[in-house]
């Protein structure tokens, strides 16, 4: 077991390998971890080499724990061992610890978790590794066999370990992670046959790191006393992504930069002012992709596939509430969508725009918890006849038209009152 605590969330990554013990072939396997750590699970994947495996919450608790049901591809046979890797993120795991701090003090942070692997079955053996982002450890729990060298805690290797078998495990270290938090996100994805993908994002970005205690100093923080603060935001936005634009109340931030890689457009923000524990902002992210790179059609109908991104476009950000909504073209019929994770809620409404009719249909997903692992491809499924393509434009050449039409026939009638009198030439 691999857990990374070298940012604001943590993040597991477990190889292990099942043997069945039994008479009978198995189909399924079951993970189980205990009710409070389950309150901050945030993601759940299980693999089996390549392929990726069904997961799915059980409807028993045995001794309060929470198991997850894991559907293998093939069975496992009678005394045949299978290797499987489970990525598990929890988010408020990492509590700062003291909560205010000064500018110029340490970031420290308190981790709370599990000394072995919580498992419906019989462990016999298990090795946890623990990645930290400095070496300075305040204090960890002594358990032996343990090991500290660098920014790695080694804990183990033990044997034997009874099924729900819980022991506690604490640390106390120094983070130089940066607890960039966004409370609420609303990304909108307009998607317009004429032109391109339109992405409009709007973020309440916070620090949730320890809070500062005493007043901010200019001059300290240009002397590198800058404690659990950031100041610089990385986006990936998709390739060959043009308009972009970053903004807030008071207008355009221009302290940003854009440069283009093989695979994407970075685009390196620092918002007006550094961001120390507790303080927040709001700023608000434009960009356009090109439609061919984003939707493509079904051959032989009028369906249409957009393909992109369900999170965040910012690296090592985590959101806690988060509303996508994707904006179809007018006259867009039998919507449907999937994504690669369970979101909470599903809902359309009605957009109205420019040279709308009845409006656009808007379908609305919510999603809480959002880490890294999250920011996977999703896709939407929807008809849209290609005569309503040039119905945008029809609508403006019928428009001038008329206009010109009733400016020529106003042009031509006479409203004087009485007969017009001929000038007489000699």
């Amino acid at each position: 077991r691999q857990i990374d605590l070298r940012g604001p969330a943590e993040k597991v990554r477990v190889v292990m390998t099942v043997r069945n013990e039994g008479p009978k072939p198995e189909s399924s396997i079951l993970l189980a971890m205990n009710e409070e750590r389950h309150q901050n699970l945030s993601y759940v994947k299980v693999t089996s080499g390549k392929s990726k495996l069904v997961v799915r919450q059980s409807k028993k608790r045995p001794q309060g724990e929470v198991l997850y049901k894991v559907s293998l591809k093939k069975a496992l046979g009678a005394n045949s061992v299978r290797k499987l890797t489970v990525i598990l993120g929890f988010m408020g795991i990492l509590v700062p610890y003291p909560q205010y701090v000064k500018q110029n003090d340490p970031h420290l942070v308190k981790y709370n978790g599990c000394l072995y692997i919580t498992s419906p079955y019989l462990v016999k053996k298990q090795t946890t590794t623990i990645k930290l982002s400095t070496p300075n450890v305040i204090s960890s729990t002594k358990a032996k066999p343990h090991s500290h060298k660098g920014d790695k805690i080694t804990y183990g290797p033990y044997t034997n370990i009874q099924p729900y078998t819980h022991k506690a495990l604490s640390l106390h270290f120094e983070s130089k992670a940066e607890f960039a938090t966004v409370t609420e996100m609303e990304r909108e994805i307009k998607v317009c046959h004429w032109g391109g993908v339109v992405f409009t994002e709007t973020y309440n970005l916070r620090n949730s790191g320890a809070n500062l205690k005493d007043v901010f100093s200019r001059i300290d923080y240009e002397r590198m006393q800058r404690g659990s603060s950031f100041d610089f935001l990385n986006a990936k936005l998709p390739k060959n992504s043009y308009g972009i634009d970053y903004r807030d109340d008071i207008g355009n931030i221009s302290t940003s930069n854009v440069r283009e890689t093989s695979r994407n457009v970075v685009m390196e923000m620092r918002p007006r002012f550094p961001l120390f524990g507790g303080w927040h902002t709001v700023f608000k992210l434009f960009y356009t992709v090109p439609i061919m790179q984003l939707v493509s059609s079904i051959v032989g109908s009028s369906s249409y596939i957009l393909n992109t991104t369900f999170s965040t476009p910012f690296d090592n950000l985590i959101v806690e509430e988060a509303t996508i909504k994707v904006v179809l073209p007018e006259g867009s019929s039998d919507i449907k969508w999937i994504t690669p994770f369970a979101i909470d809620s599903v809902d359309t409404e009605v957009q109205k725009t420019y040279l709308d009719l009845t409006g656009r249909p808007v379908l609305v997903l919510k999603a809480k918890n959002l880490m890294r692992y999250h920011n996977q491809y999703f896709q939407v499924w929807y008809s849209y006849p290609s005569i309503m393509i040039h119905r945008g434009p029809l609508f403006v050449v019928i428009g001038f038209a008329t206009f010109f039409a009733c400016v020529i026939i106003a042009s031509r009638i006479d409203l004087t009152i009485g007969a017009r009198t001929k000038d007489k030439t000699e």
